[in-house]
């Protein structure tokens, strides 16, 4: 056994590799999680934790209503070519510094040091923002499929709030206890739940394909459509770019597991440009499937479901038995991709406490010493689910403004620690941490280029999906994040501030600065 895979104070093992030991001491931290994750499992728990095909089933929506079916197909291409420098920055910063805490450390690290503790610290409490938000997403995803289960088995079920409410709460605390209770298991099931993603994938396209008929490719290509009530189709067309953007965050969840990674520096970068790739793929070719097998947009999007891509689903497999199966299967996909995101939640939350970011920091960074993992984290996580789930029954709009906001919260952590990034390099180039992923010459252009999609895209992110807006459609998601920035700013200032420095007070090779 390697002197690296040994905690000499302790005997513990943890798995580190010698460079895993040196970068976690030049970034001043402990190790006290265990690197059980190598490649292939690594990108599975990524694929799994984003789920793109059995997201997108759901998500798509706004863009068919505002742009129609070319506008799908197009925002997703165009987001895509925009999102690559973002990814491409993100995974240079990920391998010079592989941090659970990620883009609050990074920003922290390469933003100027008169700003750093007030950046990094917003940024910490975004990207714990976001990251809540998604998760109850995920959650309540979970109890979207159950319920159009029961629609389509009982045609007159009208899928009241209190149920998918209820619905997540259970969802939630048997989550809870799958990945407290079964920790130890977390890395070993991943590859083969990959494997039923793909297979899964593969029996969802089949049978649309060959059972529906295709329309001409004219309608998929050629028709923009505006059914939003915008006064324009320009303007239809760019706030249908929603889905397009959301499909490609949250990829990022590989960072926030660099600490249980071997090769960290390596792997993780990595498997960030793999999963983009991947996810791409999949979401291509659910959304293709979808455009050419919808005749008739509005008899989709009034779907009983409420949803175009089930309408689509149900199309394909009129055997009721079939169709119960593969949404089964879909539901099964939900359920373990949640259980992976959870985890990437937690350490994320694990992370900012451990720099006294959050109050009753010391309790949120505790580790569980027998399984090593932030057993207190989990519990919190679940909690603010819970209380989301609350919130969707007395008022869904409300709810489903909070679940945007994962969107718009994790662009203001894109935009600020790769604007960091970009700052430092343009400045300061020397002071840079080598990295096994660079981009070299390329990294002024890379980084510029993501900053300015990461702009555009974090404000068509706060438009609602329809005009005129009412409060029942209206996007509250720039309400709530105005708030929470506020909120963060008064923490910080009433005392944060004092317990809070930012981990480049940690830095080894930034303390002279």
């Amino acid at each position: 056994m390697k002197e690296a895979d040994v905690d000499l104070a302790t005997g513990e093992i943890h798995n580190a590799s010698a460079d895993d030991s040196r970068d976690m001491r030049r970034l001043g931290r402990k190790q006290e999680l265990v690197r059980n994750f190598r490649t292939i499992s690594i990108v599975s728990f990524v694929a799994l934790a984003t789920s793109a095909w059995e997201t997108n089933i759901f998500v798509f929506t706004q863009g068919l209503k505002d742009g129609g079916r070319l506008n799908v197909m197009y925002s997703l291409l165009w987001c895509f070519v925009g999102f690559i420098p973002i990814y491409l920055s993100m995974a240079e910063m990920a391998s010079m510094a592989p941090i659970a805490g990620a883009q609050y450390h990074w920003v922290s690290e390469f933003a100027p040091r008169r700003y750093q503790k007030i950046l990094s610290y917003v940024t910490g409490w975004m990207s714990t923002l976001a990251f809540q938000a998604g998760n109850a997403s995920g959650m309540f995803e979970v109890g979207i499929v159950i319920q159009a289960i029961i629609t389509v088995n009982i045609p007159d079920y009208e899928a009241p709030n209190w149920h998918a409410a209820v619905i997540n709460i259970a969802f939630t605390l048997l989550a809870l206890a799958i990945n407290v209770l079964g920790s130890r298991m977390l890395h070993h099931w991943q590859t083969g739940a990959f494997i039923l993603h793909i297979a899964a994938f593969i029996a969802f396209l089949v049978p649309i394909w060959a059972t529906i008929p295709r329309i001409d490719h004219d309608l998929v290509w050629n028709q923009f459509e505006n059914r939003g009530g915008w006064s324009s189709l320009p303007l239809a067309i760019l706030v249908g770019q929603m889905p397009g953007i959301s499909a490609h965050v949250g990829i990022d969840a590989a960072t926030h597991m660099s600490e249980e990674v071997k090769d960290a520096s390596r792997i993780i970068p990595m498997t960030m440009l793999v999963n983009f790739v991947i996810n791409m793929g999949f979401i291509f070719l659910t959304l293709l499937s979808f455009c050419y097998h919808i005749p008739d947009v509005e008899v989709a999007l009034n779907d009983s479901t409420g949803y175009p891509g089930l309408w689509v689903i149900r199309q394909s497999i009129t055997s009721l038995p079939w169709l119960n199966v593969l949404l089964a299967v879909i539901l099964l996909l939900e359920v373990l991709g949640e259980l992976a995101y959870f985890a990437a939640v937690s350490r994320d939350l694990y992370a900012f406490a451990r720099d006294d970011g959050l109050p009753f920091s010391q309790w949120l960074r505790k580790v569980d010493p027998r399984r090593r993992i932030p057993t207190n984290a989990y519990i919190l996580s679940a909690a603010c689910s819970i209380l989301m789930s609350l919130i969707y029954v007395g008022n869904s709009a409300a709810f489903y403004a909070i679940v945007s906001l994962c969107t718009v919260a994790l662009l203001q952590c894109y935009l600020f620690s790769i604007g960091c990034i970009l700052w430092r390099r343009i400045h300061f180039p020397e002071t840079l941490p080598p990295a096994k992923f660079s981009l070299g010459k390329w990294g002024i252009p890379v980084n510029t280029s993501a900053v300015v999609f990461c702009l555009w895209s974090f404000f068509w992110t706060f438009w609602p999906e329809e005009s005129p807006v009412t409060l029942d459609n209206m996007n509250w998601a720039v309400l709530l994040f105005v708030a929470t920035v506020l909120v963060s700013l008064a923490y910080y200032f009433l005392g944060g501030n004092k317990k809070y420095n930012g981990p480049v007070a940690l830095v080894e090779d930034r303390k002279s600065e």
